[in-house]
């Protein structure tokens, strides 16, 4: 307000000015933290990093801010943390945004029940035990993997069974491979054919009765004798088979060379 009067004592009419103090800036919100998050799924977390705002006027109100919208760190996609806030005389903060991408890099895991190296004997069953599989997004996707390999019981040898699965967002798993060896450790078996022990009349010839030879595998044969049928004695005659692991297996068999011919006496005195 203005106000005067001149000399002689005559006022002025007097002249006000107004001044209104108003508040037209809005608040600043910032973030603590990146505007961008990237996290792992099914094994990172979201923990809000934070944030701060100011007013020209009303100074700190960060306590005021409204922040909105969720993470689902078992769901791939990207999602939106949003914060407003409005000082005491309603200007709006410009939004802001924080974005969080939950992301799958990580591959499943593959872990073979049973042993991964197993040794069976020729013609042993093999039993397929599987294998458990956890991913970080899918869980328990076990019934998924792809199981490949065979193995020949019948036939000695080393087989592979490999174990393989892609998660739904295309991680491929580490191989696990399951090692299976078929051996033979049985030796074959024989049975002499005929009697044992067998006896033979001095001079007589001597004839073997044989015997047969089962194994699982191929066999070789032989037989080896020291029978002496013009000498009174004990011979053996022995047989040995080994099969195509190395396996080897003996028999033996008793040749009793006897003399029970009694002497022909032939007389040519004339009495």
């Amino acid at each position: 307000e203005y106000n005067v009067s001149d000399s002689t004592g005559n006022n002025a009419i007097p002249i006000i000015r107004t001044i209104n103090v108003v508040d037209t800036t809005a608040p600043i919100i910032t973030l603590t933290g990146a505007s961008s998050i990237t996290l792992e799924g099914g094994i990172d977390n979201y923990q809000e990093p934070g944030f701060t705002a100011i007013d020209n006027y009303d100074n700190d109100i960060t306590d005021k801010v409204d922040v909105s919208g969720t993470v689902d760190v078992n769901t791939v996609n990207t999602y939106y943390i949003t914060y407003n806030v409005a000082d005491a005389c309603g200007n709006q903060a410009t939004e802001v945004i924080r974005t969080i991408d939950v992301v799958d890099t990580t591959p499943p895991l593959i872990t073979l029940n049973g042993a991964s190296n197993i040794t069976l004997n020729l013609l042993d069953p093999y039993i397929e035990y599987g294998a458990a599989v956890l991913d970080n997004i899918d869980g328990d996707i076990s019934d998924n993997v792809i199981i490949s390999g065979s193995v020949d019981v019948n036939t000695v040898g080393t087989y592979y069974i490999k174990y393989n699965i892609t998660d739904t967002n295309g991680n491929v798993a580490i191989e696990k491979v399951r090692t299976i060896n078929v051996v033979d450790t049985t030796p074959p078996v024989i049975t002499i054919i005929g009697d044992n022990p067998a006896t033979v009349e001095l001079g007589d010839a001597y004839t073997d009765a044989g015997r047969t030879v089962t194994d699982l595998d191929t066999v070789t044969n032989t037989r080896t004798s020291d029978v002496d049928t013009d000498t009174v004695g004990t011979y053996t005659v022995t047989y040995t088979a080994t099969d195509a692991s190395g396996n080897t297996a003996t028999a033996t068999r008793t040749v009793n060379v006897v003399d029970t011919t009694a002497p022909v006496i032939t007389s040519s005195d004339t009495f």
